[in-house]
């Protein structure tokens, strides 16, 4: 479809915190960058807690990223869009559904693909951290390493990876802490602490950061308490509602 839309102004729009606009947009524009964007903005919304059935949200931004991809196999947006949103529909999916569609081994996958074709990506290493965090958080260490060859130690060294390459990253330090976490919180409380602490501590460049930090200030009054942190993020990883949605979210 013909837009005077450009992919620069579609980024603009999402880091505005437009993301509905930058969906619709970035769909109407067709192109691998529009599209990938697109992606982007619906997976911002479902980390955030902008959306009321986020595996239905993942699954759409991972077609999106899909298509992109067949417009431009290298594209590296839709690359990690498409790696981020199968991330998404995995956390997402109940335990049997996750194994049923093979959905760790098909996010594992193309984490790779963007790990292959960008190692010098941080997402890459972000992701790769994700997953493995986050087999272990839904089926226990052991299962993990049985099932998928995923363990609790890969996984932080990959996220460190990811922090060393971008130390002021906010999104991927949000993550960190929260899977962290929902796994254990008293063992992992004073990582977990660093890690938001550094959170507080860097300042926002977009409104997609901001969002963030927004809902990381909830941990704020209570790193002292594992027990409620734990609860806390295990909302954040589940796409808990949150309530005060900006007017450009569906209601």
């Amino acid at each position: 479809m013909a837009t005077d839309m450009s992919e620069s102004d579609l980024r603009s729009k999402l880091l505005d915190g437009q993301y509905d606009l930058a969906i619709s947009q970035g769909e109407s524009l067709g192109t691998a960058g529009g599209l990938s964007l697109a992606a982007e903005s619906i997976s911002a919304k479902v980390m955030l807690g902008y959306v009321d059935k986020p595996r239905d949200h993942a699954k759409r931004a991972r077609k999106l990223a899909a298509k992109a991809l067949e417009l431009d196999a290298n594209s590296q947006n839709a690359l990690v869009q498409y790696a981020l949103a199968y991330g998404f529909e995995t956390q997402s999916s109940s335990p049997f559904r996750a194994w049923r569609k093979k959905l760790p081994q098909k996010t594992l996958m193309a984490i790779i693909d963007v790990r292959e074709k960008y190692p010098e990506d941080p997402r890459g290493d972000a992701l790769l951290g994700a997953w493995h965090l986050g087999i272990v958080r839904k089926a226990g260490e052991k299962r993990a390493q049985n099932m998928f060859m995923a363990s609790e130690q890969s996984g932080i060294a990959h996220y460190e990876a990811a922090l060393s390459r971008a130390p002021h990253d906010i999104i991927i330090l949000s993550n960190f802490s929260a899977v962290l976490l929902t796994i254990d919180a008293e063992r992992h409380q004073d990582k977990a602490r660093q890690l938001l602490e550094r959170i507080y501590n860097s300042s926002a460049k977009n409104a997609v950061e901001v969002d963030v930090k927004s809902r990381m200030d909830q941990f704020r009054n209570h790193l002292d308490d594992p027990k409620t942190l734990m609860m806390l993020a295990e909302n954040l990883l589940d796409g808990e509602r949150v309530n005060d949605l900006p007017a450009d979210s569906d209601q």
